[in-house]
């Protein structure tokens, strides 16, 4: 998309118009397309964190100076290797911020996908807690879902440093 004319046009209408749709709210038409096991669950996560990742990627490859691209080709590059050393490397760090945003949208999606139709994991817990009115089984469950999403944004935070090894990010929220 960001650098084909023709899949730009083709594309980009589709990510700005789809993107304000809550995709939680297809969680139903999933369930009756894939079941519900966890193909219906994967498919939403999927689809809800597509436009994070994708709107990053799109802009941070957007945003690669022509003159690097120009380079590269002037010194024989092929169409492959002006993609794998130029435009991959200097998109990484987009396409990092666009995983880092959607690491939590996917847990969140995960949890809610869990409270509506599973028999277990932690968001069927919750629910079940919640019908059963024991606080401490909810807090008990968030506190596991806190650290889980702590310690995933963690590993993120440092495979994208060792792979942007260049542009070194730390590693903290705020």
């Amino acid at each position: 998309m960001a650098r084909s004319e023709f899949f730009s046009h083709l594309f980009e209408p589709l990510f700005s118009f789809g993107y304000p749709v809550p995709r939680v709210a297809l969680y139903p038409m999933f369930v009756l397309i894939f079941g519900l096991g966890h193909a219906s669950k994967i498919a939403l996560v999927f689809l809800e964190c597509l436009y994070p990742i994708t709107v990053h990627t799109y802009h941070g490859a957007r945003a690669i100076p022509v003159l690097y691209l120009w380079a590269a080709r002037n010194m024989g590059a092929t169409p492959m290797q002006v993609f794998f050393r130029v435009m991959l490397p200097a998109t990484a760090p987009s396409i990092f911020s666009g995983l880092r945003i959607a690491l939590p949208i996917a847990l969140v999606v995960v949890i809610i996908a869990e409270m509506v139709s599973a028999t277990e994991g932690l968001g069927w817990l919750i629910a079940y807690a919640s019908a059963s009115l024991s606080r401490s089984q909810i807090f008990a469950a968030v506190a596991v879902i806190m650290a889980i999403g702590f310690v995933l944004d963690r590993l993120l935070g440092v495979v994208r440093n060792r792979l942007v090894f260049w542009e070194r990010e730390s590693v903290s929220i705020g």
